[in-house]
């Protein structure tokens, strides 16, 4: 994608297939991940370039999914199988950038630790509730919101912008080979993450 490029120039199919999002939870759909899979594969931006796309069911047995769950029923699924099948599918699509809604909520700490570890290969503009995930991830900058005090209707948020690029503190890193074909080879990468807090709930990342 060329510096200047958007949505109105490129075609909103084009743009989708590399400005890929992934909600934090994926709504239920009929099928298995598989079908959903093959149906992706069939978009026109998409069928023409399956040689250069990863397999998503290898890169979710990184994460501990088992291939059996990618023929299963979407509804028979948990939530932290949902959460790495439907991430695993968007990295196997390689956009040049990953929206993340809270990727690793439904994860326990190993997955977590898994995810990140390949995310760490890709660009990715990610939010977060949980500040440390938010400095662990994060290579290129990150962006804290606060709410107000509400004592007034009304009240602005608070935004604190830091930037990591001078830090030169490693967090990019390249992965292991069973993660060089899903971080896109020698294609630069960064992570820039937004946390959030907020003065009537606490919210985190599992």
């Amino acid at each position: 994608m060329d510096e200047g490029q958007n949505s109105g120039s490129m075609g909103i199919p084009t743009w989708r297939s590399l400005v890929m999002y992934i909600p934090q939870r994926t709504a239920v759909m009929e099928g298995t991940p598989l079908d959903f899979v093959e149906v992706i594969r069939k978009f026109q931006t998409h069928k023409n370039n399956t040689d250069y796309y990863d397999d998503p069911v290898q890169v979710a047995l990184d994460w501990g999914v088992r291939p059996d769950l990618w023929h299963s029923k979407w509804n028979t699924l948990s939530g932290g199988e949902i959460q790495r099948i439907a991430l695993a599918i968007g990295c196997s699509f390689r956009p040049e950038v990953l929206l993340l809604d809270e990727p690793t909520s439904a994860l326990d700490e190993e997955s977590c630790d898994k995810v990140e570890e390949t995310l760490r290969g890709l660009n990715c503009i990610w939010v977060t509730h949980n500040p440390h995930q938010a400095k662990r991830i994060s290579s290129a900058g990150t962006l804290q919101m606060r709410e107000g005090d509400n004592s007034e209707p009304g009240s602005p948020l608070s935004v604190t912008i830091e930037s990591n690029r001078d830090h030169g503190d490693g967090h990019v890193k390249p992965n292991g080979s069973k993660h060089n074909k899903a971080s896109g080879h020698s294609k630069s990468s960064s992570n820039a993450s937004s946390s959030s807090s907020s003065s009537s709930k606490t919210a985190g990342a599992h």
